[in-house]
């Protein structure tokens, strides 16, 4: 498998593991969503779609105003449609790129700063970022008595393998 094969594979991992963080907010009971844990959660899954979406912006360096990468205020009712844009623009993306699009470098701007960054650096970025918010998310959810699901990879693999085991 070739390393774009492998973060089409992943990426594919990580609509998963959204739509997997996205029923365990739903799991948490109503009289729970008043408490300010459950905004925190909201928060931080939104800050995982502000983030795909101005890393992808930058990337193919699009004119594109960004989204502020942090929202205190998120509305849970649009994550599930904000996720499907983030999650179709990326795997769009990822079908599309080529070896030479992995190794190219983009340019960016932080403030008075510009910054270059080689696409597949930010690719491998994109899932450990994620791995580790909905980490925070599942622990918030756990708090507020919703459900937990797991998102690990190699159970995910696991359910979506395509060779059966040899007996």
């Amino acid at each position: 498998m070739s390393r774009l094969e492998l973060y089409r594979e992943l990426y594919a991992h990580e609509k998963d593991g959204n739509e997997k963080m996205l029923a365990m907010l739903g799991s948490v009971p109503e009289e729970s969503r008043r408490d300010a844990r459950f905004q925190q959660a909201v928060s931080i899954a939104g800050h995982l779609i502000a983030c795909r979406l101005n890393w992808l912006n930058r990337i193919q360096d699009e004119t594109l105003p960004e989204e502020g990468w942090y929202d205190e205020t998120a509305d849970f009712a649009a994550l599930r449609p904000r996720f499907a844009v983030a999650d179709s623009r990326w795997t769009d993306f990822l079908v599309s790129l080529d070896q030479a699009g992995l190794a190219q470098e983009f340019e960016f701007a932080e403030g008075e700063e510009r910054f270059r960054l080689p696409v597949e650096v930010q690719t491998v970025q994109l899932f450990g970022h994620a791995s580790y918010h909905r980490g925070q998310v599942a622990l918030l959810v756990d708090q507020l008595g919703g459900e937990i699901l797991d998102t690990d990879y190699v159970d995910w693999w696991w359910t979506h393998r395509k060779e059966p085991i040899d007996a």
